[in-house]
């Protein structure tokens, strides 16, 4: 399903452009196929939003973020035990789950605003205890928070290898949208381009 969805949106691209081309439009005059360098204008970071642990009993939704240099991108999504974050204080401990992927790969500019990312990484899931009796305090993140600790249950971590691949769409010099279908996670994200703001 993934490559189908993959072929057609290339089709319609490629589509778009020769239609552009024959009426002599001009984004027509400005269309290369494969244009390499045209990675190097490019320094991006940003954030993903999606499911981590896809396809297995412990997807859940999941945040991280994304780096793109010279073509080599790298991202991560995690999903953090269901209770870490809540407030309540007990003497309760909530069996929760965990979910962690990491992905590299390479953007290959089919015309100048449209590349595809073949992506290879690591996934992890694990099963674990949330203590709710006691909440310690996190001054080293943004925005500091309370959390509960979780602890993972010996022998539930369970490794993979992850693959699959993305498109990232660039509408403008300024941003991109990413959209990414791996074996153990489904998500996508928004990156700025930093070499753009910086002027150059």
């Amino acid at each position: 399903m993934k490559r189908l969805v993959i072929s057609l949106l290339l089709i319609a691209a490629c589509l778009s452009t020769a239609r552009a081309q024959s009426a002599g439009g001009g984004i027509g005059a400005e269309v290369h196929l494969f244009d390499f360098p045209l990675n190097v204008k490019r320094l991006e970071a940003g954030l993903t939003i999606g499911q981590a642990g896809s396809f297995s009993e412990y997807a859940r939704f999941g945040m991280g973020a994304s780096i793109l240099a010279g073509g080599v991108y790298v991202d991560f999504i995690h999903a953090d035990p269901q209770h870490k974050y809540d407030h309540r204080v007990g003497d309760v401990k909530w069996n929760d789950t965990e979910a962690f992927s990491i992905n590299a790969g390479y953007q290959i500019p089919i015309l100048s605003w449209l590349r595809i990312m073949p992506l290879v990484g690591y996934s992890q899931t694990n099963e674990g205890i949330t203590d709710g009796s006691y909440m310690d305090w996190d001054s080293a993140s943004e925005g500091s928070s309370w959390y509960h600790r979780y602890i993972v249950t010996p022998g539930s971590r369970a490794h993979y290898f992850n693959y699959g691949g993305g498109i990232s769409v660039q509408p403008s010099k300024w941003f991109s949208v990413n959209i990414i279908a791996t074996r153990y996670a489904l998500y996508g994200g928004i990156s700025l381009n930093i070499l753009s703001f910086a002027g150059r």
